[in-house]
C-alpha cells in the first residue's frame, strides 16, 4: 500500500508528516524535533516503514513535532478569539476579534499559526497510523513509546473536544460530537496510564486526564486525577520546546517579533505579556496550578466556598513562586491606527465601569520587564482567603484561571466559544453539509457583540505627542464578572 503524501484534507496528510522523520537517522529519535525540509523519498510505503529498523522509535520525532505545531496554532488562534488578545496587524484575520463573524473559510489555514483544526487532525491521524499500522509489526516498540503515542492521540481528541462541537475521525466520515471526542481522549489517556510506566508521560497523562474529566463535568474523576497528579509532584510543569530552525513558537512570533506587533494583550493583562521570549521558548502543556484550579472549581460548584478559596489560594501561591526573568521589551504597544496603548506603570486599570481601579497591571515599555514564563497572577492568596461572597469567589476563580493559563490556548474554550471546522473539510467531505454540527461557530449569548471583549477607554491615554494625559483606563466588559454571574463552569 502506498502512503498518500499530499492530500487536501486534514488527516489524509498524516503520512506526509511521517515522511519527515524518515530523513532522520534512528539515532536522532531522542531529539525533540526534526528539520521538516529533509523529505527524501515521497514514494515511501507502509511496508517500507514497517521494515525499517525500530520504526516506532524512528517515527516518534514526527509526533513530537506535530504536537508542537498543534500548540502553536492553539496559542495564537484561540487567544485572539478570546478577550486575552486583540489583533493589531495584517498577519491575522481581523474577524478573529469578532467571534460571531468567524466562518469556515476564515479558519481554513494549514499553517502553524492559525491551522488549529488541520494540525489537530494531523496529530490524531498520525498517532493512529503509528498505533494501527506500525506498532503491530514492530517487536522493538516499547511500553514507554506506546504510552507517549497514546498521550499524543489523547491530547488531539481532547483539544478537538475543547475547541470544536464536532469533527470527523476518518476520511469522508460523519462528524462525531465533542462528547465522543472526549470519550476517545479519555480512553487513550487511560491506556497510556494503564501501561504502568513512570516518569514524565505518566504524570502528563494524569494531568491531561484531570483536564479531560473537567471538560466532561465529571467532578469525582477530575478531583481524583488532580489529586494524584499533585501527590506525584506538587510543583510539576511540562514545557513543550520548539526548534527555532524549523518549528518555532508562533506565540512568540506574533506577540514579540513582528514589527507592528500583531497581537496586543488586554490592558489589565499587560503584566503577563510577553509570556514567551524567544523562538524556542517552551509552552506549558501541563502544570500543578491547573490541578489546584480544577479542585477549586469542583468545590465551588458544590457550594464548598471555604475549600474552594483554599484550593484557589494554593494555585495563586504556586503561580507566584514561578520564575519571572527580566526581558528587554521594545514593543511600542500600538493600536491598529498606530496610536499608543497603555504602556506606563503609573496607569491604573479597572475591569469594568463598576470595578475599582488597580495598579500594577501595566508595565513601562519599551524597557526591561519581568516576565512570568510559566504562570503569573495579579491575585494574592490572603485576599482570596478573605473573600466572603459566592459571586466574588467565582470571579476570583475565573480571573485566576485566565491569568494563570494566559497564552496557553485555554481561554476561548473557557468562554464557551467553539470554532467551525475548516472549509476544505466541509467542501471535500461528502458526509458534511454547511450547517451540520461542527460547521458553524458557537458563541454563547453572554459574549458581547462585535469586538466588545477587547474594548477599553480611552483607547489611547496619550496625546498626539505620545505624552500621557490620563492614568485611568477602563475595560468595557469584565468577562470574568460575566462568567461569575452566569454561573459558567465545567460542573454546571
Amino acid at each position: 500500500m502506498r502512503i498518500p503524501m499530499h492530500s487536501p484534507l486534514p488527516g489524509r496528510g498524516a503520512a506526509r508528516t511521517l515522511m519527515l522523520t524518515l530523513a532522520v537517522a534512528v539515532s536522532a529519535a531522542g531529539c525533540d524535533f526534526l528539520d521538516p525540509t529533509n523529505v527524501e523519498n515521497p514514494l515511501t510505503t507502509t511496508e517500507d516503514l514497517a521494515r525499517a529498523t525500530e520504526p516506532t522509535r524512528a517515527l516518534l520525532p514526527g509526533l513530537r513535532a506535530q504536537f508542537a505545531r498543534v500548540l502553536g496554532g492553539t496559542m495564537v488562534l484561540t487567544e485572539v478569539v478570546s478577550d486575552n488578545y486583540s489583533i493589531h496587524g495584517t498577519g491575522l484575520n481581523s474577524e478573529y476579534d469578532n467571534p460571531r463573524a468567524i466562518v469556515p473559510n476564515i479558519v481554513n489555514a494549514t499553517g502553524t499559526a492559525t491551522g488549529l483544526y488541520w494540525n489537530l487532525q494531523e496529530l490524531r491521524a498520525l498517532s493512529t497510523f503509528v498505533l494501527d499500522d506500525i506498532v503491530p509489526g514492530d517487536n522493538s516498540a516499547t511500553t514507554e513509546q506506546l504510552a507517549e503515542i497514546r498521550y499524543y492521540r489523547g491530547m488531539a481528541f481532547l483539544m478537538l473536544a475543547e475547541n470544536f462541537t464536532a469533527a470527523p475521525l476518518e476520511v469522508d466520515g460523519t462528524p462525531v460530537p465533542a462528547s465522543e471526542l472526549l470519550a476517545r481522549a479519555l480512553a487513550d489517556l487511560d491506556a497510556s496510564l494503564a501501561s504502568g510506566v513512570s516518569g514524565e508521560f505518566n504524570l502528563r497523562a494524569r494531568a491531561a486526564q484531570a483536564r479531560a474529566h473537567r471538560l466532561g463535568g465529571n467532578a469525582a474523576q477530575a478531583a481524583q486525577a488532580a489529586q494524584q497528579a499533585l501527590a506525584a509532584q506538587a510543583d510539576f510543569v511540562f514545557l513543550q520546546g520548539y526548534d527555532a530552525t524549523s518549528i518555532t513558537n508562533q506565540a512568540f512570533v506574533f506577540t514579540t517579533q513582528r514589527a507592528l506587533k500583531e497581537m496586543q494583550p488586554l490592558p489589565r493583562l499587560d503584566f503577563l505579556d510577553p509570556k514567551y521570549t524567544s523562538l524556542s521558548a517552551g509552552a506549558p502543556v501541563a502544570k500543578a496550578e491547573e490541578m489546584h484550579l480544577i479542585l477549586a472549581e469542583i468545590a465551588l460548584a458544590s457550594g464548598s466556598l471555604g475549600a474552594a478559596r483554599g484550593h484557589l489560594a494554593d494555585a495563586i501561591t504556586l503561580a507566584q513562586s514561578r520564575p519571572r526573568p527580566n526581558f528587554t521589551d521594545n514593543d511600542q504597544r500600538q493600536n491598529a491606527d498606530l496610536t499608543v496603548r497603555p504602556r506606563n506603570a503609573e496607569i491604573v486599570i479597572r475591569a469594568d465601569p463598576q470595578s475599582p481601579f488597580r495598579s500594577g497591571l501595566v508595565l513601562t515599555r519599551p524597557g526591561s520587564v519581568p516576565v512570568p514564563t510559566i504562570s503569573g497572577t495579579s491575585l494574592r492568596a490572603d485576599s482570596v482567603r478573605a473573600l466572603t461572597g459566592e459571586e466574588e469567589t467565582w470571579h476570583a476563580f475565573h480571573l485566576a484561571r485566565q491569568e494563570i493559563h494566559f497564552l496557553e490556548g485555554r481561554r476561548m474554550s473557557d468562554l464557551g466559544i467553539r470554532l467551525p471546522m475548516m472549509l476544505r473539510e466541509i467542501d471535500a467531505n461528502p458526509s458534511i453539509n454547511p450547517g451540520d454540527a461542527g460547521t458553524t461557530v458557537v458563541v454563547p449569548s453572554y459574549i458581547p457583540e462585535g469586538n466588545g471583549m477587547d474594548v477599553f477607554t480611552p483607547s489611547s491615554p496619550y496625546d498626539d505627542d505620545d505624552q500621557l494625559v490620563t492614568t485611568q483606563v477602563t475595560i468595557q466588559v469584565d468577562m470574568n464578572r460575566v462568567l461569575a454571574r452566569e454561573r459558567v463552569n465545567a460542573f454546571n
